[in-house]
């Protein structure tokens, strides 16, 4: 079902990250943060990071494997060619950051907030996103592909060339978010929270139609 028919989007094409040759850190990211406005061309491979509240920095070819993050703040910092690999990222923030050619792969996103940020050429695959925090974001050529989620925060969010594949969007809120071009057949919606105004231009399937019915104001009674 498609409400209503509408001109396809062109195809979501994210550029993954640009990666150069990378030192392995043996130093920490909070330790480099103290010291240096931009981070770049290094790896770190399971570490502990945390109390990061480093505003305003740069983070640059660099990638993060099997690291863990507790209470972090990156604020208005900017991120280009970083890939996440098995990470906890849960409740850090990186809002008003901005996002470009950023990888999250089989990472734990409980609670982080992205809200504020500018999301370009970004990909989330296998993630645990529950209650996760893009509100008021501005996302282009972004993947979101088998990630959860359920109690995520997507309101006042501006979408151009986005794709949710496989993903549990269980009570999520996208009110106030236009998800005309996005294919939501794969992905599970129940008690999404959205007007028919944010959904139309959304294709969806005629099983997830009748979860949506009470936005036409159809009351079902057997």
């Amino acid at each position: 079902m498609k409400l209503p028919k509408h001109k396809k989007n062109a195809p979501v094409r994210v550029a993954p990250p640009s990666m150069e040759a990378q030192s392995n850190s043996e130093q920490s990211l909070k330790e480099w943060l103290e010291r240096e406005e931009t981070v770049a061309d290094l790896h770190f491979a399971k570490q502990a990071e945390e109390y990061i509240d480093r505003p305003y920095r740069t983070i640059k070819n660099c990638t993060f494997s099997g690291s863990t993050f507790a209470e972090c703040q990156l604020k208005a910092c900017q991120l280009s060619d970083v890939r996440f690999e098995n990470c906890d990222l849960s409740n850090i923030s990186f809002a008003e950051s901005s996002l470009y050619r950023v990888e999250f792969v089989s990472c734990k996103l409980v609670g982080t907030n992205l809200g504020e940020t500018t999301l370009n050429h970004v990909s989330m695959s296998h993630c645990n996103g529950m209650y996760i925090n893009l509100s008021m974001s501005k996302m282009n050529q972004v993947s979101f592909r088998s990630c959860d989620f359920r109690n995520g925060s997507f309101n006042d969010a501006k979408l151009a060339s986005v794709e949710l594949p496989d993903c549990l969007l269980i009570e999520a809120d996208f009110s106030h978010t236009s998800l005309r071009g996005i294919d939501l057949r794969t992905s599970r919606i129940n008690g999404i929270i959205l007007t028919l105004a944010d959904l139309r231009g959304a294709t969806v399937s005629s099983l997830q139609a009748m979860d949506l019915l009470p936005l036409l104001g159809v009351v079902i009674e057997d």
